[in-house]
């Protein structure tokens, strides 16, 4: 969303008017480029004077993710929604899922290598994010095992109470939050609680907002509908872009997100370590059809590239046209369309691009390979 769309989202909110300047702006500044906003009235309550879960006038954001394997590139894309939250002084909780990769089957169910995938997990959104002051106040960063929460025999009465009134179909069509297609765990029954465990978790880590990738809206809707039976506040939600594979989207639904980047499949996903050559042999494969916006390209131009380095510079070899530099994409998609921009050579710029934001996680790990190396181990990569 753009900040203009932010503020007219805003004009539709219970109490949105009544925000200060500063706090609108504020608003608009922390969730800008995320895809889609909902329940924003209690993010406004709170900026407004209200009480948030913790009890006090501190915003508490949290995305649970599934310590599973190497990063790839939508991690920035979050790391970059992390930034703008924190600079606002919102409190953020990278919430390790270990039990939840555990039901889903990550590294065969090994705890161990959970956790230190856990662990790698955790370094890299340090490294992504400057290495930013951690604790429970305003602007700082927290991150917190699963397992850590489940010890409490409160969380599984909110597991319960999650689950009470949800049919095995409604659980179904959750599955997709775990990359899962609905008739995939009938010989599964911890499958079944999974969504009931991401809403629990929510309602007992006392978070304001909840965010994550578009694929996670079921399972945020399915935590918005078990608050409203138990009359609970809801944290609002925020999601963000999902990044397609390299391959492109091909011709499923679009709310299946079966295009979206996985690093179950490294030659259609970027990973945060690729070396500069490997990136350039992948974006020579990648899909980029002159006409059609629709790339993953261009999708990560828009996403990540633009949003960090302003621009985008085209080197073709001196026999094949002169160097260029764009700051506005949808110029740059025009050019490649009507051929004033080879195709190749735009791929090029997006991969040479992709390897200036990519340096400080080499240069991190290459320095500190502990982590690096245990999960390369553990994923035979």
């Amino acid at each position: 969303m753009t900040p203009e769309e932010i503020m007219d989202l805003l004009g539709e909110t219970k109490g949105g008017s009544e925000l200060s300047v500063e706090n609108r702006e504020k608003v608009s500044s922390m969730f800008s480029g995320v895809e889609e906003i909902v329940g924003l009235e209690h993010v406004v309550s709170v900026l407004n004077g209200g009480i948030s879960h913790g009890e006090d006038s501190i915003l508490r954001a949290y995305i649970g993710l599934e310590p599973s394997g190497k990063a790839h590139l939508g991690w920035i894309v979050l790391a970059d929604t992390i930034r703008k939250m924190l600079d606002q002084g919102v409190n953020v909780l990278v919430f390790l899922a270990d039990w939840h990769a555990w039901v889903n089957d990550k590294f065969g169910r090994d705890m161990e290598k959970i956790g230190i995938a856990g662990d790698y997990m955790s370094e890299v959104f340090r490294v992504l994010l400057g290495f930013p002051e951690e604790g429970g106040g305003s602007g700082q960063i927290r991150f917190m095992r699963a397992s850590d929460l489940m010890d409490s025999g409160k969380y599984w009465e909110r597991v319960l109470r999650c689950s009470k009134g949800m049919s095995l179909s409604r659980a179904r069509r959750t599955f997709s939050i775990m990359g899962r297609s609905e008739d995939s765990s009938d010989d599964d029954l911890s499958a079944f609680f999974y969504p009931a465990m991401q809403a629990a978790d929510i309602f007992e880590l006392d978070v304001d907002i909840a965010f994550g990738g578009m694929d996670q809206r079921k399972a945020h809707m399915y935590m918005r509908e078990v608050g409203d039976r138990n009359n609970w506040v809801k944290a609002t939600c925020i999601h963000t872009p999902m990044l397609s594979g390299l391959k492109g989207r091909g011709g499923g639904r679009m709310d299946s997100f079966d295009h979206k980047m996985s690093k179950s499949d490294p030659n259609n996903a970027v990973l945060l370590h690729d070396t500069p050559k490997k990136l350039q042999k992948k974006f020579r494969k990648a899909f980029l059809e002159p006409g059609n916006p629709d790339s993953p390209v261009f999708e990560i131009a828009k996403y990540v590239i633009m949003p960090k380095n302003g621009e985008l510079h085209v080197n073709p070899k001196p026999e094949f046209g002169e160097p260029s530099s764009w700051s506005n994409l949808d110029a740059l998609i025009e050019a490649v369309g009507d051929g004033t921009v080879h195709p190749f050579d735009a791929k090029m710029a997006i991969a040479n691009g992709l390897a200036e934001i990519l340096s400080p996680v080499t240069e991190h790990f290459t320095k500190n390979p502990q982590l690096l190396d245990a999960v390369n181990q553990m994923t035979g990569s």
